[in-house]
């Protein structure tokens, strides 16, 4: 596996683990932030109790993680964050690289970088790859993995 291929894992999780997890993010979502943001569009690990959505929450990045040494076979990761986040009407993050210090929200320690999409009653809702001139559309349960250097630009 190149370190250019985005993997597109359909039907990663159920869609009633799906359910459970949009569930789980509508009884728990952060009425505000430390900026404004993120607000009310991210559950952090630490506001949910339920001991069957947090394991939910780590077997799903457990997986994920096993398909990351798989697929692309590092020696080893660490996984910085497992949130459960909402993009509301019109928002949106532009163009930006996970792994350097170009906005605000990088994450510069990041070389892989993983989404799970739960649901699919929205528009738009796609990541865009500028340098790829791909855009992403996602379906419920599908698992998008991609290394977060500068091939993998998106927005």
């Amino acid at each position: 596996m190149t370190s250019i291929e985005i993997i597109k894992i359909p039907n990663f999780i159920s869609d009633e683990e799906c359910a459970i997890l949009v569930d789980a993010f509508e009884n728990n979502a952060l009425k505000n932030s430390a900026n404004g943001f993120w607000d009310n569009m991210i559950v952090c690990p630490a506001k949910i109790t339920d001991r069957d959505i947090l394991e939910l929450k780590i077997n799903t990045s457990t997986r994920t993680r096993k398909a990351i040494l798989d697929l692309y076979k590092p020696k080893e990761i660490f996984s910085d964050s497992i949130m459960l986040c909402q993009w509301d009407v019109g928002k949106q993050l532009t163009s930006h690289i996970d792994n350097q210090d170009s906005h605000k929200y990088s994450t510069p320690w990041r070389t892989y970088s993983s989404l799970v999409y739960l649901n699919e009653d929205f528009e738009g809702g796609e990541i865009f790859s500028p340098r790829l001139n791909e855009a992403l559309n996602p379906t419920p349960g599908m698992l998008v993995i991609f290394s977060s250097g500068p091939e993998h630009e998106h927005a």
